[in-house]
């Protein structure tokens, strides 16, 4: 049987027509998904781009012709979010580990956890903070004040706990000065076993701890050299530079003391230094900050001491002391103080009523004795009252947040100002300042967008915010 051929396809205009139509569609859909995928492509191009190149570019601030920019600034702040965050877990332990007796380090701990929540704010300590570096920079050159990298490479090995050529060890000899006498007004007032000035540790009205210092005794007290050492998590602090020797003072003047350097070895190889240098460098990579970095930071803070010891400061070198007692009585106890007031004043023992009424328990049972102080160690109101009175002198009701005061003088005196006091009114000299000099200038530009560029990494855990309010 012959096979049938096949019947020919007939192809008219309109099969023609249509398969033109869907070829065209086709090249346009081909088209279209090419040109999406183009612009999607761009799209992440531009964002690798804006994030790696133009970005980091843009100026945020700028002073005079120097400008601070992104790459710098958000590392910056990336960096000190991660120190606070550390500090922050620092305090709470401490907090967990004395309990109520702790509280104030609970206080910091939410402190800290506060100001992480608003990054806009702790961005702008941040660049002003750059911006006093850029301040302190230029005024460093006008006087050729210069800081070596060794001395860089020095801070940041003591700061990572690492001392190649040992720790120094202060040791003293002390000449000791003869005991001094009360005077007969002292005496007559002091007729009671109490009040205990020699060494005897005392509070003050800020609840804080004191040694002190005293008339009858020399003490010598030494600080060895203290460097603050960065843990491998990356927790940094200021480089504390204070191989110094402190004398408590006596009326009659200041012992002499030779100190003596000895070195101590120190258990810590290069090696270890350089595994400490990755740990830090692993855990702030996700942040783009680097050893260079840091090495910034350091050199910042060392030119800002180099400045501030080259101004020529004047600082006061002896500070006004008293030596009181009080009896402290609560608020809602008025009419009680005015009649422990009535009765001191009518002659009875300061110490017997202070043992009895006063309700401070860190000195009580020694007469209310607060030893000596300076006007800066007590609260506002007791200071003014205190430093108000002559020897032997009682104040009126003094009202302070701790409640209701009775004050006696027992002594007043010039006292030496420490070395460590000294530096300390210089710092604060520096950074009054350093603040005029900031608000003086006119060259100094902070751009409108400069808040878009705060990161807010790396944030507060949602269990540790948990922990510091439980």
């Amino acid at each position: 049987m012959a096979k049938q051929k096949p019947k020919k396809k007939i192809v008219t205009k309109k099969h023609l027509s249509r398969e033109h139509r869907e070829a065209k569609q086709t090249r346009i859909l081909v088209i279209v998904s090419i040109a999406v995928g183009a612009i999607i492509l761009g799209l992440v191009i531009y964002g690798v781009i804006d994030q790696t190149i133009i970005q980091p570019g843009i100026a945020v601030a700028r002073v005079g012709e120097t400008k601070i920019t992104v790459r710098e600034f958000k590392p910056f702040v990336q960096y000190t979010r991660v120190q606070m965050l550390n500090q922050a877990y620092q305090y709470l332990s401490f907090y967990q580990q004395f309990g109520e007796f702790g509280s104030s380090f609970l206080d910091t701990a939410q402190s800290i956890a506060i100001e992480l929540s608003q990054p806009v704010v702790l961005g702008r300590s941040v660049l002003d903070e750059m911006i006093d570096n850029i301040i302190i920079k230029e005024e460093a050159a006008k006087r050729n004040i210069t800081v070596s990298d060794a001395e860089i490479d020095e801070a940041i090995q003591a700061a990572f706990g690492f001392f190649p050529n040992g720790t120094s060890t202060p040791t003293t000899t002390a000449t000791i000065q003869p005991t001094a006498t009360y005077s007969e007004t002292l005496q007559a007032m002091i007729n009671t076993p109490t009040p205990v000035i020699e060494d005897s540790e005392s509070k003050d009205l800020n609840g804080e701890s004191e040694i002190d210092e005293t008339d009858r005794t020399v003490v010598v007290e030494e600080k060895p050299g203290e460097e603050e050492v960065i843990d491998p998590e990356g927790d940094l602090a200021d480089l504390q530079d204070v191989d110094q020797l402190e004398i408590s003072p006596t009326l009659e003047g200041t012992p002499e003391a030779t100190p003596t350097i000895t070195l101590t070895p120190t258990p810590y190889t290069t090696a270890i230094f350089g595994e400490k240098i990755k740990e830090f460098e692993n855990q702030f990579k996700i942040y783009n900050f680097k050893i260079a970095d840091l090495r910034k930071i350091f050199a910042a803070q060392l030119l800002r001491e180099k400045l501030a010891e080259a101004m020529d400061f004047e600082v006061e070198t002896t500070k006004s002391e008293v030596w009181a007692r009080h009896i402290l009585v609560a608020l809602e106890d008025y009419e009680l103080a005015l009649d422990i007031l009535a009765r001191l004043r009518e002659g009875e023992n300061f110490y017997d009523l202070a043992a009895l009424y006063s309700i401070d328990e860190s000195n009580k049972e020694v007469g209310g004795d607060l030893g000596w102080f300076d006007e800066f160690t007590m609260v506002t109101e007791f200071s003014e009252a205190a430093f108000s009175l002559g020897e032997g002198e009682l104040s009126q009701l003094v009202e302070t947040t701790f409640g209701y005061h009775i004050i006696q003088v027992l002594g007043r005196r010039e006292n030496p100002v420490s070395a460590s006091e000294m530096l300390q009114q210089r710092q604060q000299l520096f950074s009054i300042w350093l603040a005029d000099q900031h608000n003086q200038r006119d060259d100094i530009e902070i751009h409108d967008n400069w808040d878009q560029f705060v990161p807010i990494t790396p944030e507060v855990p949602q269990q540790f915010i948990e922990a510091l309010y439980q």
